[in-house]
């Protein structure tokens, strides 16, 4: 038994190895090719500006940053714009996506250092320190979501279908040309919440439940709307109305315990707090002025099935959730409930965001990181069709899925898909098109 643990232990690191190796060699690719200019660009810049802001100018409210980087003015697009009451630069993204990189950010200091490159956070070092970062955590997520899914799956089930979702998704494009969105950050999050959420039920300790915890509070300072996610360990297990009951039940007699979970997801959401309260004075602060939720508008059937960005129609292989959760309730029953409250709240609320299309992105960018819902769905699916000619039908099914993915994905990084705006004419005229 111990061998054959050591044995998924290695297979496990092997395969994230290769992720990691495949994503780097895409990365090299896109800077040869110039397919960008460099990787802290766009969204990616307001994640970042806490870094060097912090760490090299020691000026939060990113003063020194805009003399000395853009002639005295961040640009809209960065994401950070002058309050008015004090006057600084206030970030509209939150800070996870930085405290996550910073490991990163400081190699790229040392590298900096050592090579006498440019310390000033946008040098060569900074710049792929920050891109490798991103891919890291994409590499590291599927790791994890390994963990979770090998307490139910068959191995060669479990690569099959992470290597099928790596690149019949956009995983694989948030985790190289993109890694500076918060997206694979929070696909990394997403899976180790359900890895310590399973070991809180399954080996109740103080060290896991400060770990959920912890991981919680990450999760809500790198996308506040991804909290919905918090609604996996909640209801995680819960099969029946008498289960709510007893949950809710035990919820009560362990206050105590659930502090050790409280505690450090506050702690980290503090440090947010503080930024908030440096910058404008005021503890809580919405970022996002002019943008916000139409919930008695919500844009389900384009944000689901649109060529522009909608989920289904950039990642058909997704279509799999549907039958996946009837198989779910069969082979992972203890997340069927979660997941399907999770599935229709996290729809709804993405369905309702001012601009459902999420603006410059290739495919629904929003669903990224919930992905380990799909992952669980698909395995199920898989392992719960009995006959060979199915199995062989989903295999040819994922591979398929995985060919037109990723020829997409290379259209958008050549820019043959734009940013936004994709109508069903130019997708039809320009899809053998690889270049414009």
């Amino acid at each position: 038994m111990l061998v054959s643990k050591q044995l998924l232990q290695r297979r496990r690191l092997l395969f994230s190895i290769v992720v990691f190796l495949t994503g780097i060699a895409a990365i090299f690719i896109i800077a040869c090719l110039q397919f960008y200019k460099e990787p802290i660009r766009s969204d990616g810049l307001g994640y970042y500006f806490y870094l060097p802001a912090f760490f090299i100018h020691n000026d939060i409210g990113l003063q020194t940053l805009a003399a000395e980087r853009f002639g005295g003015y961040i640009p809209p697009v960065a994401g950070a714009t002058t309050y008015a009451a004090t006057g600084q630069y206030l970030i509209k993204y939150p800070m996870g996506v930085a405290l996550l990189m910073t490991p990163f950010f400081l190699i790229a200091c040392l590298i900096a250092l050592v090579t006498g490159a440019a310390i000033d956070g946008f040098s060569f070092p900074f710049q792929y320190a920050a891109a490798v970062s991103g891919l890291f955590y994409a590499a590291a997520g599927l790791s994890i979501l390994w963990s979770v899914l090998q307490k139910h799956f068959k191995q060669n089930t479990i690569i099959l279908v992470l290597s099928g979702l790596l690149f019949s998704t956009n995983l694989f494009h948030y985790a190289t040309y993109d890694s500076l969105f918060s997206h694979a950050y929070s696909f990394f999050l997403f899976s180790a919440f359900l890895y310590f959420v399973e070991r809180v039920y399954s080996q109740y300790s103080a060290r896991n439940l400060m770990a959920t915890g912890a991981v919680a509070g990450l999760i809500l300072v790198t996308r506040p709307t991804n909290g919905l996610w918090l609604i996996m360990g909640l209801l995680y297990g819960v099969t029946s109305f008498q289960a709510l009951r007893d949950r809710c039940s035990a919820w009560k007699h362990q206050i105590k315990d659930g502090l050790l979970a409280l505690l450090p997801m506050l702690g980290i959401i503090s440090l947010q707090v503080l930024y908030w309260k440096t910058i404008t004075g005021k503890l809580v602060v919405y970022s996002y002025p002019d943008e916000g939720f139409n919930f008695l508008k919500p844009e389900i059937l384009n944000v689901l099935f649109s060529v522009r960005k909608g989920l289904f129609f950039w990642s058909p292989l997704l279509l799999t959730i549907i039958p996946g959760m009837f198989y779910i309730r069969k082979r992972a029953p203890e997340y069927f409930v979660p997941a399907l409250v999770f599935l229709a709240l996290n729809t709804y609320v993405i369905s309702s965001w001012w601009y459902w299309s999420y603006g410059a992105s290739f495919g629904s960018r929003a669903f990224l990181e919930s992905l380990p819902i799909f992952a669980i769905a698909l395995c199920a699916l898989y392992e719960g069709i009995k006959t060979v000619n199915g199995k062989r039908a989903m295999r040819a099914t994922i591979f398929c899925c995985a060919l037109l993915s990723t020829w997409l994905m290379a259209k958008y990084w050549t820019h043959v898909i734009p940013y936004d705006n994709t109508t069903w004419s130019h997708f039809v005229d320009t899809f053998w098109t690889l270049s414009e």
